[in-house]
């Protein structure tokens, strides 16, 4: 079992080579992550929490973080690579935990390739395009996609709320992050990454795919967990996710931004750990 969260491993599929973390043991869960984000981003204190139940596997996909390769211009590409990774370590079945963007990856790889998935986390995340489906708000994106280097004071904005409580929680994650952080790993073309995440992201919302009608193709166990304060996606799109997923649970967090599940580790993992070893099967309300 790996329990050093700054410790990097490497897999091959053929020309791909991943960089990645375990920590664990038990039924696999892969994180998929956000837009802009590498293993070093997660909190290790949420990981650390899930890691009780599970082996929590992150990622870094292709061209991103310290992966190398060309970045995936879809998020199909991206659920493809996620998958290319997943052979390379030989699992068979795994749960699922998509952040933001990598939560429209999870819902791409649970359509594409069902019969490996076992249950589905989507936190902080929207469906495909629709008349309802909320855009991250004009806040967010200028942050996001202009920023190169995030300072506090970003982090803060894009991911928890305001005020000196927000602050507080801002601080004290990062510290968290960059006290596990790998000092050797160098982010691969950020700028080339973020473009093509940022493409791949909008097509994803603008309605390519008609992903939004196909959530009811999904019928794996889903947990949807969003944010009051969230100004990435909106708790209207986790609402919506809910409303749509076949056997769906909806947890919404007051007082919380984007990163809900890094401020609230403690109670956010414990309900992802309950779910997750669950025998009980979530009643089909359709």
């Amino acid at each position: 079992m790996h329990t050093d969260l700054s410790s990097v491993q490497y897999t091959i599929n053929g020309a791909n080579r991943f960089a990645y973390r375990e920590i664990g043991t038990g039924s696999p869960l892969l994180l998929l992550n956000r837009f802009r984000g590498t293993i070093d981003d997660w909190d290790p204190a949420f990981i650390t929490k899930l890691a009780e139940s599970h082996k929590v596997i992150s990622f870094d996909n292709m061209g991103i973080g310290a992966t190398g390769g060309t970045p995936d211009q879809s998020i199909e590409g991206m659920a493809k690579s996620a998958y290319l990774f997943i052979q390379a370590l030989g699992i068979k079945t795994l749960n699922l935990f998509g952040w933001s963007m990598g939560g429209l990856v999870a819902q791409v790889f649970a359509l594409n390739y069902p019969d490996m998935v076992k249950k589905i986390i989507l936190a902080g995340t929207a469906p495909g395009g629709s008349p309802e489906t909320e855009y991250p708000s004009a806040k967010f994106l200028e942050i996001a996609t202009e920023v190169y280097h995030l300072k506090a004071e970003h982090h803060q904005q894009l991911f928890f709320t305001e005020g000196k409580s927000g602050l507080n929680n801002t601080l004290t994650s990062l510290a968290r992050i960059e006290a596990a952080a790998n000092p050797d790993e160098v982010p691969i073309n950020p700028i080339e990454t973020w473009k093509a995440q940022g493409s791949a992201t909008r097509s994803f919302l603008q309605g390519t795919g008609n992903y939004f009608s196909k959530l009811k193709e999904i019928n794996h166990p889903v947990l949807v967990a969003g944010a009051k304060n969230d100004i990435a996606f909106s708790a209207k799109n986790s609402f919506l996710l809910y409303r749509e997923l076949p056997k769906a649970k909806l947890i919404l967090y007051s007082n919380a931004g984007h990163a809900f599940h890094h401020q609230l580790y403690e109670e956010f993992g414990q309900a992802v750990n309950n779910f997750l070893i669950s025998e009980r099967e979530i009643t089909d309300r359709n």
